[in-house]
């Protein structure tokens, strides 16, 4: 079988089965006295179902529990289902989260009743409905163009900008954001222009303080970073050292381990659009994510797996989900990337998302009782060329 290493830490990456695709480009049909060679193009290329990964007996691997397992025996086991899905687990389960995420929650106070976020801005229309959609027939050019675009040259990070694409006043406690029409240089500086909504979004930003609305890749609220996020990053930090991770507080990379990835308020009508975070990684490719909810269900983490399938995860109070963004062929050192979204239509939504090393993926789960065992029987289940359908609603294309 190939392999496949997961992740931007490539040293840590274990093997992994290729997914392979192909196309069907010719078909040979043989006459009676001669023979007709007849080559048929068809545009479209279509996925095979991918090679299971090796049943763990194949690995050589200890015959004890999971949970007894070493290091290497486990991180295997994990790195190849985060490979193929996402795992998921409940908070409660995990100690060394809980204190976070019982502050983190907290945040809850500030949903809106009757908010729809949908009512301030339909700029952003049709990309919603492609983050709603099931299809995930979306444009990946055009939304590679618009991550692009807005993570690198807006940004400034290729040097290409003569003003910034917000205005200095745009961000901070009490100000309004750089999505606000007033504070952007750039007309497109954000995805959602916030000027053709049936409600006025600064009259909303002036009567609901914190919020904000910042994000280029969103239809969200921004909680300002001074109003919780040291005190979150903080948490995850020590839950971090719990974990056995050495970096002191203060040095640079436990300063880029700990920083908040994401944290917004979704309401009703809500969403990030399909990207890849292709951009994003600092350490490594494995994020941990958790979720506060108002309502089981109503809204959900979308991906498109490594065969081509649309996978919509819901969402649920008290998610933990580990998953990777970028996928490193052993073999090739190609790098390919998780497009994945989130839509809210029937939720008010919070989510805070860390980047994650193995080590402290392995000693996470090692906190969990029954983890292990779960993540056995999503690999199983792979292994035996079926999807675990434990957690995840999967759509076929």
């Amino acid at each position: 079988r190939g392999a496949v290493a997961m992740g931007s830490t490539k040293a840590k990456g274990r093997d992994h089965p290729r997914l392979r695709g192909v196309s069907l480009t010719a078909f040979l049909c043989v006459g009676g006295c001669a023979l007709l060679l007849l080559f048929m193009t068809i545009q479209s290329t279509f996925l095979l179902s991918p090679l299971p990964p090796p049943r763990l007996e194949e690995w050589g691997a200890s015959a004890t529990p999971v949970a007894e397992w070493s290091f290497d025996e486990k991180w295997r086991l994990l790195d190849s289902v985060l490979g193929l899905e996402v795992f998921e687990m409940n908070v409660t389960r995990l100690p060394p989260l809980l204190p976070l995420f019982r502050e983190y929650e907290k945040a809850r106070e500030w949903f809106v009743p009757g908010l729809q976020i949908s009512d301030y801005d339909r700029s952003c229309d049709g990309y919603y409905e492609d983050s709603l959609s099931n299809a995930g027939d979306f444009d990946k050019k055009r939304y590679e163009d618009i991550e692009y675009m807005r993570k690198m040259v807006y940004t400034n990070k290729t040097g290409e900008l003569v003003e910034p694409s917000c205005k200095p006043q745009s961000y901070g406690v009490g100000a309004l954001g750089c999505c606000v029409p007033a504070n952007r240089n750039r007309r497109d500086a954000c995805l959602c222009s916030y000027d053709d909504g049936k409600k006025d979004i600064v009259e909303f930003l002036m009567n609901h303080k914190p919020f904000m609305v910042h994000s280029a890749f969103t239809r969200a609220l921004t909680i300002p970073y001074d109003v919780y996020g040291k005190q979150v990053e903080g948490l995850y930090g020590q839950a971090l050292q719990a974990l056995g991770y050495k970096e002191k507080p203060g040095s640079r990379a436990y300063e880029r381990l700990t920083r908040m990835k994401n944290s917004e308020y979704m309401p009703p009508g809500g969403f990030i659009l399909w990207h890849t975070n292709r951009y994003d990684n600092t350490q490594a490719s494995y994020r941990m994510y958790m979720y506060a909810v108002d309502v089981d269900g109503g809204s959900s983490f979308k991906y498109l797996s490594p065969e081509g399938e649309l996978v919509e995860v819901p969402d649920f109070h008290g998610a933990v989900r580990l998953f990777s963004n970028t996928h490193v062929d052993a073999e090739t050192g190609e790098e390919t990337y998780l497009w994945h979204t989130v839509a809210a239509p029937h939720a008010h939504r919070l989510s805070v998302g860390f980047e994650i090393l193995p080590e402290q993926m392995v000693a996470l789960l090692d906190t969990c009782d029954g983890c292990w065992a779960d993540l056995e029987r999503q690999y199983n289940a792979l292994s035996s060329g079926e999807r675990y359908s434990g957690f995840v609603k999967r759509i076929h294309n």
